[in-house]
Order: structure tokens, then sequence, then C-alpha cells
């Protein structure tokens, strides 16, 4: 079976600091991992090389579904269907939750945006994570708690193939993460 993920010999320098150095990790469809280390250990810098939020150094590569893809390029990494959930949060406070969870690919109707689409699509999403609130609740109103399960919806709900969560549950009470922990669980 060919790895869904393959990430070999991965290496990033930050000018004199060596952040990585020949990293490799190879995830099967399916598969949960868990990257741990002490702070700043790497982990951070290799889910943004993954993302393309950085570009790696030279000499290693990255594979999904066996074809080798550049590094440095976040919309190629989303198309791909890779969506990673940083420990700071990316959410516009004055949206709705529904306008968050589609920011960037919203739906539309005749050349507008459609807002009931976005809701009818997000609310089975919640009701999955076991989420309370709904899809019109504007995100400043939420705890940080919440908000970390918005950015949790929005991946879930990009139909993301690779999920990957820098530190989920910091901000999560023990009842949402064990809901996170069910819903990775399948």
């Amino acid at each position: 079976m060919t790895p869904l993920l393959e990430m070999r010999d991965i290496s990033k320098t930050f000018g004199p600091v060596k952040a990585l150095s020949g990293v490799s990790l190879t995830a099967y469809p399916g598969e949960v991992h868990a990257l741990m280390g002490e702070n700043g250990a790497g982990k951070s810098t290799l889910m943004k090389v993954l993302s393309g939020a950085y570009v790696a150094d030279p000499g290693g590569e990255i594979l999904v579904d066996g074809q080798p893809i550049p590094t440095g390029d976040p919309k190629l990494a989303r198309a791909l269907g890779i969506a990673v959930i940083y420990q700071e949060l990316a959410l516009s406070p004055n949206l709705s939750v529904a306008e968050n969870v589609f920011l960037g690919r919203e739906p539309s109707r005749a050349g507008f945006v459609s807002r009931s689409s976005m809701a009818a699509r997000t609310q089975p999403v919640l009701d999955r994570l076991g989420i309370d609130f709904t899809p019109a609740t504007r995100v400043g109103s939420l705890s940080l708690g919440e908000r970390q399960l918005v950015e949790i919806a929005r991946a879930v709900a990009s139909d993301a193939r690779i999920i990957v969560m820098d530190e989920p549950t910091t901000s999560l009470s023990s009842r949402e993460t064990d809901r996170l922990f069910s819903v990775i669980g399948g």
C-alpha cells in the first residue's frame, strides 16, 4: 500500500539555526500519529513545511499518494487535502462560525455568497464534533476552547485528507478534549 504521506530527510535552517535535520515521517490512510518533544524540538516547523508555509532546505522531499510535491506552496498543500490547525488561532471574531469555517472558499449562487448554504453545510460538522453553538454564532462571543473547535470544524469541513493539529487540546476543556479524541478515533 502506498503511504498517504511521506516526508523524507526534511531539514530546515533559519540563518545559523538548524530547526530540522533529516526528519522523516510516513503515514498511511486512517493512521493517527503524535509528534512529541520539548519546546524548540521542531514539531511546528515540520508542520509548517508540510503546509507550505516554509520551504524546506534542499535534499528532502514530501510525497502525497507517492507523488512528490514542492514545499513552500500553501495553495497546493490545501488542494492536496492538507489542513494544519496551528496553536495560534486564525479566526475572524466579527464573523459567524459558518463564515469562519468557509472563509476563503465561500459557496456562492449567481455570484453572491450563500450564507444559508454555509450554515447548512456547517451544522453537520458541528454536530459531528459535539458542538452546541450554532453556525450563526459570532466567533467573538466564543471561549478560547470553543474557538479552537471552530478551527477543527474548518479542517473537517474542508474534507482534508491529512489533518495536522498543533497542540489542539491546550485550550479545550476535558469534555471538549474527549470529544475531539472521539472524532480523531473515527
